[in-house]
């Protein structure tokens, strides 16, 4: 048995992870802005792919919380930890997972 990781394994699990992010990143987020990440300096490329496959693919493609409530959780986050420069893109997305403005604004209060 060797102690090395089947690198062919690894990278299929990998790539299912990164397409199902990409799925749900463009659900979420729209299809401008996944085109918009793909067209980044390829410098930028590994942090777009670890955010698909991680973030997108391994988190918000979990079946314990609805779409919805990822967003509202993520406007909250965002909101408390001061990170306004991501704040535009995740309310369009709680917007398109069907929030509305006044649960938006709600979740906003709670943390400010």
């Amino acid at each position: 048995m060797s102690s090395q990781p089947d690198r062919k394994a690894v990278g299929a699990a990998e790539q299912v992870l990164y397409d199902e992010g990409m799925k749900v990143r463009e659900q979420v987020l729209g299809a401008e802005h996944v085109k918009n990440s793909r067209e980044l300096p390829e410098l930028q490329q590994p942090v777009q792919s670890l955010a698909a496959s991680a973030g997108w693919g391994l988190c918000w493609s979990r079946p314990g919380l609805e779409l919805k409530t990822r967003s509202l959780i993520t406007v909250s986050l965002l909101t408390a930890g001061g990170h306004d420069h991501e704040l535009p893109a995740h309310v369009r997305g709680a917007l398109n997972n069907g929030c509305t403005p006044e649960e938006i604004m709600e979740a906003i209060y709670q943390v400010r």
